[in-house]
């Protein structure tokens, strides 16, 4: 094939690398992976905000994150609606600005013949295809470094000042853009030393390029430096630089080591993000490949393309190598941007001296193949399950066929945070009255009157044993779902507590059922058997008006003196969701007291974190009869 059928060719072998990227970055797209992760449902509620007014140059929500992917994800949510396509979409169109960016740069520095089969890798392999599939701000990033170098080699003269933006913008993306100072003061110190004459002919445009990008990224670092706790997550996981700065060099070192293992010997070990171990290169072939490319460059080290690219390599493993838990390969994203060049330069040496130009593309295939379990085994996985809540969404889709006046309940492990924004991206129909409860301790009953009433308990949601036998004799009766258990409640369904006599503090007997503040009414509770050394009761409220704020019931135990001797806290249940006549049953148990004597039992409720307290015939707590 001569060289002027290749130029031809060009374009459409794009086309179709290009459209097969995006088919493997949409096809089941909201199946794959098996649900939203809590990391996608904080973004929602973050474009959310953005949608509602709220702007911000840095959100401290969710541990901290920079904005320019949430402002894109806003404008997708509100075009597409709250579900996978508008959280998912921006992932999906980054991915593709990335590759096509990252070919028009590989192909100005190597040809053709490296750009071309470096597509195909970044259209293909797991590792690109994983981030792009996923509502993450992080695949923003080699997008705009991509960007900012093509910007800085194609353009001339003081055109190439247009790096800047892009070079600024990716600040605004994901942590790992700090790493991007670093990488660009080793390629800066490299030319100075193998090809000072160009670079210095060009010292006005470099550094007002840097001048301008600093400008472009300066309100988010004025931020940052302002608000040094504003980035929560960074301070939990920079262990290993801490130790660097104090003189303890060998976390750093062993995460060096493993970040290099990343491509061919043991990758990212995190299930959610990807085939647990599996190294990017995960095949023979594409392994050697990718050694044969680094020692070409290494070799030629003193080309600036090669020397350059190898500082890329380099300067990309610095996020992961300076955190906990190496190799990551979402810290490692700057990577997307020069590792499939390497194996590319060989294939392409090779394709040459063969004269058969179809060779580059070989290899792409077969290390797409390690791209199949995504689709397959991957999201079967255990952990992956649960984190994407693939329970969750199970249950959500299950709440689509009923009839949205039919009253329900759903388990939850995050009922008071992630639950609910994630079975509402899940389903389709309207879930502000559905119930959340965390049934290893709570329970409620929705109050159906003549309509009977639905429990969907996910099977990564433990239920409680007492409140499975409570369960039981209300008459509810289970059907096992691969994903979850629905108990079906029989219209009018309600508990009978045993004990029902309470009194104020002064001696006051108080009927039951009796209101709190008019927002929920005690009912009574049971004793509960227990094990050696501890009490267990089930607290029994009925919904009168559902508060505003998250409340908690309060069980303590008290001595003759009135001092606390044991308590506890709890209600796993959010009051978005009920209704009037909804029964909330609550599990507590306690440490029984080792010294002999009677003890008191007070109850009540406030509100959460710390009160305060509602109050009930006056007083702000009952007083339940004394125990052993």
């Amino acid at each position: 094939m001569n060289e002027r059928m290749n130029e031809r060719n060009e374009k459409a072998v794009l086309i179709l690398l290009l459209l097969l990227a995006a088919a493997l970055r949409l096809w089941r797209l909201g199946e794959v992976p098996p649900g939203l992760c809590h990391d996608e449902v904080a973004n929602w509620l973050i474009a959310r905000d953005i949608l509602a007014g709220h702007h911000a140059v840095y959100f401290t929500a969710a541990y901290g994150h920079e904005p320019l992917y949430h402002y894109v994800q806003a404008a997708t949510v509100a075009l597409f609606g709250d579900h996978w396509l508008g959280l998912r979409y921006p992932s999906v169109a980054f991915g593709l600005l990335g590759l096509a960016v990252t070919y028009a740069l590989t192909r100005r520095l190597f040809g053709v013949r490296v750009a071309l089969p470096t597509a195909a890798y970044l259209a293909a392999a797991f590792w690109p295809v994983f981030y792009s599939r996923v509502a993450l701000r992080a695949v923003a990033l080699p997008f705009l470094a991509a960007l900012a170098a093509y910007l800085a080699v194609r353009m001339s003269g003081w055109k190439s000042l247009w790096a800047a933006l892009p070079l600024g913008l990716a600040f605004y993306t994901y942590m790992a853009a700090r790493a991007l100072p670093l990488i660009v003061a080793a390629g800066l110190l490299y030319l100075l030393l193998v090809a000072p004459r160009p670079l210095l002919r060009r010292w006005r445009e470099v550094g007002l390029t840097l001048l301008l990008a600093a400008l472009v990224a300066a309100p988010l670092v004025v931020y940052l430096v302002s608000h040094p706790g504003a980035e929560s997550r960074i301070a939990a996981v920079r262990e290993p630089l801490d130790r660097l700065l104090a003189g303890d060099p060998a976390p750093v070192e062993r995460n060096f080591v493993a970040n290099l293992g990343l491509f061919t010997v043991a990758g990212d070990p995190w299930p959610r993000q990807n085939i647990p171990g599996r190294p990017v290169f995960a095949d023979p072939l594409n392994a050697a490949l990718f050694y044969a490319g680094v020692l070409v460059a290494v070799y030629r080290w003193r080309e600036p393309r090669y020397g350059l690219l190898l500082i890329g390599l380099l300067g990309s493993l610095a996020p992961s190598v300076a955190t906990a838990v190496a190799p990551s390969s979402i810290r490692d994203i700057l990577g997307l941007v020069v590792v499939f060049v390497f194996p590319a330069l060989p294939l392409a040496a090779l394709s040459r001296r063969l004269s058969r130009p179809w060779l580059v593309l070989v290899a792409p295939a077969v290390c797409a193949l390690s791209t199949v379990p995504y689709f397959t085994t991957w999201p079967q996985h255990p952990v992956v399950r649960f984190d994407y809540q693939s329970d969750l969404t199970a249950v959500a889709h299950r709440l689509d066929e009923l009839p949205p006046a039919v009253p329900v309940a759903v388990g939850g492990l995050s009922v008071h945070t992630m639950d609910g924004p994630g079975l509402a991206l899940a389903a389709r129909r309207d879930t502000a009255a559905v119930r959340l409860c965390d049934t290893r301790e709570t329970l409620v009953i929705p109050g159906g009157g003549a309509t009977a009433a639905y429990l969907f308990v996910p099977r990564v949601v433990p239920l409680d044993d007492d409140l499975a036998a409570l369960l039981a004799r209300l008459g509810a009766t289970a059907a096992e779902e691969t994903a979850f258990t629905a108990y079906r409640l029989p219209a009018g369904a309600a508990p009978v507590p045993t004990e029902r006599t309470a009194t104020l503090p002064d001696g006051t007997p108080v009927p039951l059922p009796a209101s709190f503040s008019g927002t929920l009414a005690f009912l009574g509770y049971d004793r509960l058997p227990a094990a050696e050394g501890q009490l267990a009761l089930l607290s029994y409220w009925r919904v009168l008006a559902p508060p505003m704020t998250t409340l908690k019931v309060f069980v303590h135990l008290t001595d003759a003196d009135g001092v606390i001797a044991a308590q506890h806290d709890g209600l796993g249940s959010p009051p978005r969701g009920w209704s009037p006549g909804d029964i909330i049953v609550q599990k507590h148990v306690l440490a029984r007291p080792t010294a002999d004597g009677l003890y008191t039992l007070q109850i009540g409720l406030y509100n959460a974190p710390a009160g305060p307290r509602l109050t009930v015939s006056g007083g702000d707590r009952l007083i339940l009869p004394s125990v052993p």
